[in-house]
């Protein structure tokens, strides 16, 4: 299987992952501004161009655009929604209440004062938790509970919500992330 490639705009601010067939579109709009990186993930070999020529794209694992391929405005990674696998990543996949790790599967998103007491989905506001803990805090915040949070949320930069959504991630693309997420982070303790 191909990695994805890592998409930023001309700031060099992370944008998204795309498929290699969708930055070979970035390439055929003429939307690519410059790669970082020389690290080819794929190459595409076409038909002739207008000088007889065999067309050719080859794929860096790293692009900078100057926009969405298909026209689109791009899609908010600074916003304050709450996306559960980056989540399960902020948090190491920790129960905030046993401490223990879990499997994606095994987890839920538990909010430290319950949506039913109005508490938003924010990421100040949910923290990883397993289903046994999760239903013995139930409708109540931590204190009311008896139950200690063992780590305090925080808000993922949008390096670090780029790089915690991204699967298969290139040696290249993470020391790109990383050079932008604050030594705070938990992306440091992996």
């Amino acid at each position: 299987m191909l990695p994805d490639i890592l998409i930023t705009d001309k700031q060099w601010t992370p944008r998204d992952w795309a498929k290699c067939n969708d930055a070979a579109r970035y390439f055929a709009t003429n939307k690519v501004v410059w790669s970082v990186t020389d690290n080819i993930v794929k190459t595409y070999i076409g038909g002739k161009n207008q000088h007889a020529e065999i067309s050719r794209i080859d794929i860096p694992s790293i692009i900078a655009v100057t926009g969405p391929v298909d026209g689109a405005n791009w899609k908010r990674n600074d916003s304050n929604f709450v996306d559960r696998q980056i989540l399960y990543g902020r948090d190491l996949r920790l129960c905030a209440y046993c401490g223990d790790v879990f499997k994606d599967h095994e987890l839920t998103i538990d909010h430290i004062i319950p949506s039913s007491q109005n508490g938003p989905s924010t990421w100040m506001n949910c923290v990883t938790a397993c289903g046994p803990c999760n239903k013995r805090k139930a409708n109540r915040t931590p204190e009311k509970a008896r139950m200690q949070l063992l780590y305090v949320p925080y808000i993922p930069n949008k390096f670090e919500k780029i790089l915690l959504k991204g699967r298969n991630v290139l040696a290249d693309q993470m020391e790109f992330l990383m050079r932008k997420i604050p030594k705070s982070s938990r992306c440091w303790q992996n």
